[in-house]
């Protein structure tokens, strides 16, 4: 959202969409439609209660092996930066899923738990529940620590 653009506060009760805001201000330009036009984007940001919940879609071009170690590395990133923050982890987890293998990741204090087990379809998925920081916040950390692995 870059605010030198929108000419009033948005918000969840404003009554506009941003998307179509967007489009209104740029409809001189000829461009590629908005990500989400045309599938769901790879990090959404939202509020729950008291909590955050980010999600992610990502892509780590490398072996099984070689995928659950960047996964657990990167989650362990995003913990650690939303630990200096100020923020509260409450929980950070992602499922990595390989040609006949996958993983799942938890991480609820400062150590991941990894849990194997077989599949049949590397992409990874997966949620990142805090509180304590704000929503942008979380945001620029999920796109700063996964952006290489991102989901197209």
């Amino acid at each position: 959202m870059n605010s030198e653009h929108q000419p009033h506060h948005h918000d969840e009760n404003c009554g506009c969409h941003h998307e179509q805001h967007d489009h209104h201000l740029h409809s001189g330009h000829s461009h590629q439609p908005e990500p989400d036009h045309q599938a769901a984007p790879a990090i959404t940001v939202k509020t729950h209660d008291t909590s955050l919940v980010g999600s992610y879609r990502l892509t780590i071009a490398a072996s099984f092996e070689e995928a659950d170690t960047i996964l657990d590395q990167t989650l362990t990133k995003i913990a650690a930066e939303i630990t200096v923050l100020g923020g509260i982890i409450g929980h950070i987890k992602a499922n990595l899923t390989a040609a006949g293998r996958s993983c799942m990741i938890s991480i609820t204090e400062d150590e991941s738990d990894h849990h194997y087990s077989d599949s049949h379809c590397c992409q990874a998925e997966g949620v990142a529940i805090v509180f304590g920081i704000i929503p942008e916040q979380l945001d620029a950390i999920l796109h700063a620590v996964l952006g290489p692995y991102l989901s197209v």
